[in-house]
């Protein structure tokens, strides 16, 4: 259900159960979690495509595997049901997106740093509507991503948001054709991992780190990042 494929030093982590629409349950959890350990400890990878079999990226935690009882039941100091969102990705992440970012799914892309969608994507916090709270970042990540106002006009209608206005908030950082993200999605990834990592990992770090900080703070962060 999740797949792995090295395309030189960029990590294609695929999942795989279109038959679901990608949606994920708990065994697809936790090899989801391993595949992205096993990138993240592998010195020889440089970034990370993230993206969904037969035209859609995830719709979610899977309900019906919920109403069975096969989901942990979840808690506040456990990890997350999708496994990887509670902290950020130690590496750069590209999420390639067609058809179905709802839910957990939805918050998975919120977890990558780049986002790449066809016009075929839809986004949105649907499980709020069936009673079902946001455990991946969703109310941390998407106001980050949008701002304030944006977020709650997502989160509190539960609606879905077509790529188009998902390009225009900044929540999609490229859109192309049916069929195009993963491939737009794979040479975004390797445009990353051409760059020197030294740098390029000191930026990302210092943009990460720096919410939680006054502005003078997050600059000295910044510098001391740049120059070790």
């Amino acid at each position: 259900m999740i797949r792995s494929e090295d395309r030189g030093p960029v990590r294609l982590i695929t999942l795989d159960r279109p038959e679901r629409r990608n949606a994920v349950d708990g065994p697809m959890a936790e090899a989801l979690g391993e595949a992205v350990g096993a990138a993240e400890r592998d010195d020889g990878v440089r970034a990370v495509v993230l993206t969904g079999a037969g035209g859609a990226f995830c719709a979610g935690n899977d309900l019906k595997a919920m109403a069975a009882g096969e989901f942990p039941v979840p808690v506040a100091d456990g990890p997350p049901p999708m496994r990887v969102t509670r902290a950020a990705p130690a590496k750069p992440v590209v999420a390639a997106i067609e058809g179905y970012c709802f839910g957990g799914g939805f918050e998975l892309a919120l977890w990558a740093d780049l986002r790449v969608a066809s016009t075929t994507a839809e986004f949105g916090a649907l499980n709020l509507a069936q009673g079902l709270p946001c455990l991946d970042g969703a109310t941390v990540r998407l106001p980050r991503i949008v701002g304030q106002g944006r977020a709650l006009d997502v989160l509190l209608t539960a609606r879905r948001v077509a790529a188009e206005e998902a390009l225009a908030w900044g929540l999609v950082t490229r859109l192309v054709e049916p069929g195009e993200a993963l491939r737009e999605g794979l040479a975004l990834a390797g445009a990353v991992a051409a760059l020197p990592p030294g740098a390029l990992g000191a930026a990302r770090r210092s943009v990460l780190e720096q919410w939680a900080l006054p502005e003078g703070e997050a600059a000295r962060g910044e510098a001391d990042l740049a120059l070790r």
